[in-house]
């Protein structure tokens, strides 16, 4: 299952620069550069003259030029040269465009709206990381592309009892928990996991704080243990295809005293503690967690008839329910009948432009689904 009229990232803010950097989500190819004034955008890799890759060409007075034939487009994506083949070079016809995807930069990271919603209708980026920009956290990205469905990935963000199984630092911890603090709306979960002391009781002093957003694809966790500063770890999930995920991973940890959710006050971290963190996390944990994932079958998210849940599992399925809604609402992307075409049809992902302007376009776009949720994920599987 893969859904559009959302926010995904794809990639660290500081690797956009005056070269095209090709990614493909959704299962699309999508070039991204910077303009003159250095203000980054994102179009469809294609290009409409003869479907070479923009992200093969270079970027030249802020446009990105076709490496096959030198055809020039702007960052709205409409074509401003055609350098030989027409009487007039800078006049090309109406169709010489390809679609252009709203782009934002947050929390050092690009954020991609890939859908046709306008500016009035997307959602917005939620403020999930304001400790990135206030200088008071250490802070660190790791970027990780896995060969796992991105759907798993949320889910192993949002599963709380897995950390003692898997993570081989985390043995130490507490093996159960318990769901206090629940909160839940249409796109936002937050649930406080308080693990248990030797005795099986449980407060405010350990656990783990989850978060997810349906916007953008991104869980935070927040790991609360007693005289001990906290770490805010913040996934980015991104489906790169069905069977892909590229992971922007955030980590912070305070640099002072900060006051811990039972009120108490704990000390800052060091810059050492922090790398320490950031490496273990890079090196070891995220390769714990893709050891699991990449034997998980299905590949897919299971239906919940197929799975014995428990109490635990509660944030879990919480996660995934609110996940495929979203999708069901925004749109799903009819993936079988798109493989169908691959070989010979060119399609594209939808941008604002092609619902404010449906015409004068030479690629079409992706086919979408018109059913719900669970009927999604078993026609696109």
């Amino acid at each position: 299952m893969l859904f559009i009229n959302n926010w995904y990232v794809a990639a660290p803010a500081a690797e956009v620069g005056d070269r095209p950097l090709r990614r493909r989500i959704l299962g699309a190819d999508l070039v991204l550069f910077r303009d003159a004034d250095g203000v980054i955008h994102c179009l469809s890799d294609l290009c409409v003259h003869r479907g070479a890759s923009l992200a093969g060409g270079l970027c030249t007075g802020g446009r990105i030029v076709c490496p096959q034939h030198g055809w020039e487009f702007d960052g709205d994506g409409r074509c401003a040269l055609i350098p030989a083949g027409i009487r007039n070079p800078t006049e090309p016809p109406k169709r010489a465009r390809v679609p252009a995807y709203p782009v934002q930069e947050k929390y050092g990271l690009v954020f991609v709206f890939l859908g046709d919603q306008d500016e009035t209708q997307r959602p917005a980026i939620p403020d999930i990381m304001p400790e990135w920009d206030s200088g008071d956290w250490h802070s660190g990205l790791i970027v990780r592309e896995k060969d796992v469905n991105y759907i798993r990935m949320i889910e192993n963000y949002n599963d709380p009892c897995h950390v003692h199984y898997v993570h081989e630092f985390a043995k130490w911890l507490p093996k159960g928990v318990t769901i206090v603090d629940h909160e839940l709306t249409e796109h936002y979960l937050k649930a406080w996991h308080a693990a248990w002391d030797t005795q099986g009781n449980y407060g405010d002093s350990a656990g783990l704080l989850m978060e997810y957003h349906v916007v953008g694809c991104v869980s935070r966790n927040t790991n609360y243990q007693p005289d001990y500063p906290p770490q805010i770890v913040t996934a980015f999930v991104t489906p790169v295809d069905e069977h892909n995920t590229l992971i922007h991973m955030a980590l912070l940890m305070p640099k002072g005293e900060i006051t811990a959710r039972d009120g108490s006050r704990v000390r800052g971290a060091t810059a050492e503690e922090h790398a320490q963190l950031l490496a273990l996390t890079r090196d070891v944990v995220m390769d714990e967690d893709y050891a699991v994932l990449k034997t998980t079958r299905p590949v897919q998210a299971a239906r919940p008839s197929e799975e014995l849940l428990v109490e635990t599992d509660r944030t879990l399925l919480q996660a995934r329910r609110m996940t495929l809604a979203f999708a069901q609402r925004q749109g799903t992307i009819d993936r079988r009948a798109w493989r169908e075409l691959a070989d010979e049809q060119i399609r594209v992902l939808p941008c604002p432009a092609h619902r404010s302007d449906p015409k004068n376009w030479v690629h079409k776009t992706v086919p979408l689904l018109p059913c719900g949720p669970a009927t999604a994920i078993q026609a696109s599987a």
